[in-house]
């Protein structure tokens, strides 16, 4: 088991992570191409898993070798994934209240670094009743360059007043591990659609199978500071 410290704040991602959004993402794509009459393939689909607008936009235009063939394809896929969010189709995966709880009880700061737009990420978290329970919300249309560019998980950590290596991070995708691990904070992995490779396991703190689990880290740390 690997040591425990105090947590001066958690960093989460949002889609895979704290809403169940991906596996419905990856639906919603490979329904837009047979609409389209482009073929997506399930590696694909995996491909644009926590990037942001900007890369993906980049990943289909590279692919279908046309920026307007691109610019219509995400407007399908945009329209589908809209009418699965109003349907309320996107729930919390298992474990955020868990953690929600233990962080409250704590009293220990948190924030949001999603590759989603802020605005669309506000939307979302609205529609599951936890916008309020995070200090920050910090949107992939906020930062320079998007994960795995550590750019996302720097700006919390200001946002948040914390040295990056006292905070921990959440996160369910290569590019979203990479970039925690890059701006030093300590990552946790909570696998969702993608199984992780050496390199993930390489770059986590911990390996965890949901947000559960880090609820019980949360509170066995902060135990352990206390009791010292």
């Amino acid at each position: 088991m690997k040591e425990t410290f105090h947590i001066a704040a958690v960093v989460f991602d949002m889609d895979g992570l704290l809403l169940d959004s991906e596996a419905k993402s990856r639906e919603v794509l490979l329904k837009t191409g047979q609409i389209q009459g482009v073929e997506i393939t399930p590696q694909q689909a995996l491909h644009m898993v926590g990037r942001n607008a900007t890369s993906t936009y980049q990943f289909i235009a590279d692919m279908l070798g046309n920026e307007s063939a691109a610019r219509d394809f995400l407007a399908v896929r945009d329209r589908l994934y809209e009418e699965e969010f109003e349907a309320g189709r996107i729930p919390l995966k298992r474990g955020v209240l868990e953690v929600l709880e233990a962080l409250d009880e704590f009293k220990i700061p948190r924030a949001i670094a999603t590759s989603t737009r802020r605005h669309v990420a506000i939307r979302k978290l609205s529609k599951v009743n936890i916008v309020t329970r995070f200090d920050y919300i910090i949107g992939g249309d906020e930062v320079a360059n998007g994960k795995p560019a550590p750019d996302i998980y720097l700006k919390a950590t200001s946002l948040l007043g914390k040295l990056p290596h006292h905070c921990l991070a959440c996160e369910d995708s290569p590019p979203g591990l990479e970039a925690a691990f890059s701006a030093g904070l300590r990552p946790i992995l909570v696998p969702d659609l993608i199984t992780p490779t050496e390199r993930m396991i390489s770059h986590a703190w911990r390996v965890v199978p949901d947000l559960v689990e880090v609820s019980l880290i949360i509170r066995k740390a902060m135990a352990t500071t206390i009791a010292a």
